[in-house]
């Protein structure tokens, strides 16, 4: 099995219930030839970059699964009949891939290291070394022989 990416544009006028139900569809597809979905990545709509079928706004929506070649025709297939998408286009990111090493790899939490300090305490850091500066550049600017005023000619 490969993993495959879709990208999908929708008529941005299209009702949810609609896309929903194109959506449902191609995750059938998908799923009767053995494959598996791993996310509907909905973008929302968009401006197009440039007008296709007198339109200039589009619905996005990315799906990235594990199919078969077959599996796939079949969805190009369903997409290239339906004249509410305007475009589709589908790129193969990887070859034999193992579908439920991945479902669990994108399902577990993302790990943050621990060397990070929290926000605050980096603006208190940054504020203190501000400070610093800005006395020790005052310190400089006077010298204790000079009055501060003095017209220098």
């Amino acid at each position: 099995m490969n993993r495959y990416e879709t990208f999908i544009v929708f008529e941005a006028d299209l009702p949810e219930e609609d896309r929903k139900t194109l959506l449902d569809r191609v995750e059938t597809l998908i799923s009767t030839d053995s494959g598996t979905l791993l996310v509907f990545d909905e973008w929302g709509s968009r401006k197009l970059a440039y007008p296709i079928q007198k339109k200039n706004q589009g619905y996005y929506v990315r799906t990235d699964y594990c199919a078969t070649g077959q599996a796939v025709e079949a969805v190009e297939r369903i997409l290239s009949q339906d004249h509410r998408i305007l475009r589709f286009m589908t790129i193969r990111l990887e070859e034999d891939v193992d579908a439920d090493a991945l479902k669990a790899e994108m399902t577990k939490p993302e790990e943050k290291p621990a060397a990070t300090e929290p926000e605050e305490n980096i603006a208190e850091t940054e504020t203190e070394a501000a400070e610093t500066e800005t006395a020790a550049a005052e310190e400089e600017t006077s010298s204790p022989g000079e009055p501060e005023s003095a017209d220098k000619e």
